[in-house]
């Protein structure tokens, strides 16, 4: 009949006839989508009332399923008149106890498209500019995971997690092409957009703050540094690549401009000194100070003493929920902060740990240290229901070590 629907299964469900398009976003019954959905993926093949009845009362909630199922798909053929197709009925039709997708009516779907671009791109091995193109055609395609809306269905999970892999191949290959390429502003975009899908893949960030660099932007690349790995710490619970370290310290090295005039570096000093509280730090920073103290140490001869403060849950050994250690970890940050001396340095740790470096303290001061926070913590979060462990060690000189 040369009649084509063309349907978006990456992020929307639409279905789109010529000038007209349905869409998931549409105030229908969730089921009446999914079976139209289901119908759509397996439009190859009609399918059995069984297997659909399974997909949509597995829980057995439906006394009369295939009745139920029948009502169901009248509704789903309302719904497709909105297409403003004369035949909009016959687009799912019915054979032997199964239904399926009438195949007189070409289905395009943007998933087909979209591995047929990543298939094109690998045959691609000389022309760069060529494979770049489809490449970025295939990436433009994914405007979000397969059924976004269905994403907790058992039966779109598998085909989900392929898509998503697929996706994850086109950005790798296409950020490592358009890097190459010096095509900063167009790593940037697919850099950006892929990190609002798969926010905790570090290498988009590495590529993102290379980007940052190349082009001049050095502030704006330790913010994201610091933003990359504030959140891998927060809902991983990991630190920072070694390859992440690297830039993160070539950006400090080079982020200061020469300055040639000594006024105007001591004002710029001063500024930093208006911070209130005790100085929260990276821990690649913190363990240059505490270098720094091992040697101060040999010099002066006073006493230092490390403190790991620890978030555990009630019963002492456990890891409490990610919301209440999130909370509790912020908590504790402020509590450490503005009751240590300002001379003081801290980092975070691990995903429930922070460490600070307490100079020109013997181990009994430490100890008071540690439970004026473990109860200042208490008073000031009450209602948290966090438990706070510490330990202390001393820190000894590198003279100490090679006695």
């Amino acid at each position: 009949m040369g009649e084509e629907f063309r349907v978006t299964l990456l992020g929307e469900f639409t279905i789109e006839y010529k000038n007209s398009i349905i869409s998931d976003q549409i105030n229908r019954s969730k089921k009446v989508w999914t079976l139209l959905e289901y119908l759509i993926v397996h439009r190859k093949r009609f399918v059995p009332q069984d297997e659909l009845i399974e997909l949509l009362w597995a829980d057995g909630t439906s006394r009369d399923p295939i009745n139920t199922l029948k009502v169901l798909m009248h509704r789903v053929r309302t719904a497709l008149e909105g297409l403003d197709f004369e035949n909009s009925r016959r687009m799912i039709l019915y054979r032997n106890g199964a239904y399926g997708w009438n195949q007189d009516f070409k289905c395009v779907t943007d998933v087909d498209e979209f591995q047929r671009l990543i298939f094109e791109s690998e045959l691609e091995t000389e022309d760069v500019s060529r494979k770049i193109s489809l490449l970025l055609q295939a990436e433009s395609l994914y405007r979000g995971h397969f059924l976004q809306k269905k994403a907790c269905e058992e039966w779109a999970i598998p085909i989900s997690s392929y898509y998503r892999s697929l996706y994850g191949r086109v950005v790798s290959d296409l950020a490592k092409l358009l890097f190459e390429h010096k095509k900063y502003e167009q790593l940037s975009n697919v850099c950006e957009k892929a990190i609002l899908l798969e926010p905790h893949e570090e290498q988009l960030y590495i590529y993102l703050i290379q980007v940052l660099i190349q082009t001049g932007q050095l502030e704006q690349a330790l913010d994201l540094y610091h933003h990359a790995t504030g959140l891998f710490m927060k809902e991983l619970g990991i630190t920072p690549s070694e390859e992440l370290l690297t830039l993160y310290k070539d950006v400090v090295k080079t982020i200061k401009t020469p300055e040639m005039d000594l006024s105007v570096i001591k004002n710029r000093l001063d500024e930093s000194k208006k911070e209130i509280g005790s100085i929260f730090c990276e821990y690649e920073f913190f363990k240059l100070v505490y270098h720094l103290e091992e040697r101060n140490m040999e010099r002066s001869g006073e006493p230092a003493h490390l403190c790991l403060l620890s978030v555990v849950d009630n019963n002492m050994v456990s890891i409490p929920s990610r919301r209440v250690l999130n909370r509790g970890m912020e908590s504790l940050k402020t509590t450490i902060q503005y009751n240590i001396r300002s001379g003081d340095v801290f980092t975070r740790y691990s995903v429930n740990q922070y460490l600070i470096l307490l100079s020109n303290t013997n181990y009994d001061a430490a100890n008071t240290v540690a439970q004026r926070l473990l109860r200042t913590f208490k008073i000031e979060f009450p209602n948290l229901n966090i438990v706070l462990k510490y330990s202390i060690q001393p820190i000894t000189s590198s003279k100490e070590e090679r006695m």
